[in-house]
């Protein structure tokens, strides 16, 4: 049987709280089977729906997307040149009134030029949410959870031959913590060309050099290297990655670390109120990384190049394009209901 998202959602938002099989069948106009069929359904799609039995009746709740801590990896090869070329990227907070889509298309068209294939995003590709009486909540144009997830959808850029492999951050958890549902992998299902990776964190192994995509989890410091170096040091010697990959912190900055060459990647967002009034200062821009193994597989060299943007847009929001490629190498700027 199939189940529109209408469907899905209402029963969802009913099932807040605990219900019983037989409000349910009420409330639904559903008999018992066609209940139990949508939550095995939405079961499937890991959605994460208590049940127990009690007083001669089913009783279930929405606990909302799993949260899975597993340890995340994913694995990429190198070329014929022993190298795996990508851009680093983070923070793009689209829904954000701060956002900068027009940055974020240009960091594209870039790399397509360039021959980059792969985007590595670490963290907070949404705004997130703010409760309606907080004094943010103003900064954002979609400002909750199906929005923001319809907006990247459809206005993230979207170019023949290239992929965005992404982490969520700690914005994008309160969609999870508020809404009970995982911003990361609604977008995925989404789009074809957008890899989500998990929440966090995610280990990417490039033959066997290991490359830690993290997001912060914890606020700015006035020292930029304080945060990734408290890191390392969290981790026991023979966990320790050969690259890691910081997002969260809104700088730029590079440097090596207890033998792990430490990469801090700025945002694709501006300045918002949020950051002016706790004092965060915000780099944006995109890191070229190219990675060179030896003839075992294991790190040779790191090249990274900066590529910082002094100027952003004000209301890009309301003016900037979609990025897409219709045909390949040949890149268009459209409107997002186009």
């Amino acid at each position: 049987m199939k189940y529109n998202e209408e469907i899905i959602k209402t029963f969802l938002d009913f099932i807040e709280k605990e219900r019983s099989l037989s409000s349910i069948c009420l409330e639904m106009k559903m008999n018992p089977y066609e209940v139990l069929g949508l939550v095995s359904f939405i079961k499937s799609r890991g959605v994460n729906i208590a049940i127990k039995n009690a007083f001669d009746d089913i009783f279930m709740v929405n606990m909302g997307d799993i949260e899975y801590h597993e340890k995340n990896t994913f694995q990429f090869t190198t070329d014929e040149a022993d190298e795996f070329k990508f851009i680093a990227i983070a923070d793009t907070r689209l829904g954000s009134k701060s956002q900068q889509l027009s940055i974020l298309n240009d960091i594209y068209i870039k790399g397509h030029e360039m021959g980059y294939n792969n985007v590595i995003l670490c963290g907070n590709i949404s705004a997130g949410l703010y409760p309606l009486t907080d004094i943010y909540a103003e900064t954002n144009f979609a400002d909750d959870t199906l929005s923001q997830v319809d907006y990247i959808a459809t206005h993230y850029p979207r170019v023949h031959g290239m992929k965005t492999y992404f982490i969520t951050g700690k914005i994008d958890d309160k969609h999870l913590r508020q809404k009970k549902m995982n911003i990361g992998k609604r977008i995925a299902e989404l789009r074809d060309d957008m890899v989500y990776l998990g929440e966090n964190s995610c280990d990417i192994i490039i033959d066997k050099t290991v490359m830690r995509m993290m997001s912060t989890k914890l606020g700015k410091t006035y020292t930029v290297s304080y945060r990734p170096q408290q890191q390392i040091d969290s981790f026991r010697s023979e966990d320790k990655p050969d690259i890691l990959l910081y997002g969260g912190l809104l700088q730029m900055e590079k440097f090596s670390y207890r033998g792990v060459k430490v990469i801090s990647v700025p945002s694709v967002c501006a300045t918002s109120k949020e950051m002016t009034e706790k004092r965060y200062s915000n780099t944006i821009g995109a890191w070229y990384i190219t990675v060179r193994t030896n003839k075992k597989g294991e790190l040779e060299s790191i090249n990274a190049i900066a590529s910082p943007y002094y100027k952003t847009a004000k209301d890009d929001y309301l003016k900037a394009k979609v990025l897409k490629e219709t045909k390949p190498k040949q890149l268009v700027m459209s409107k997002g209901d186009e």
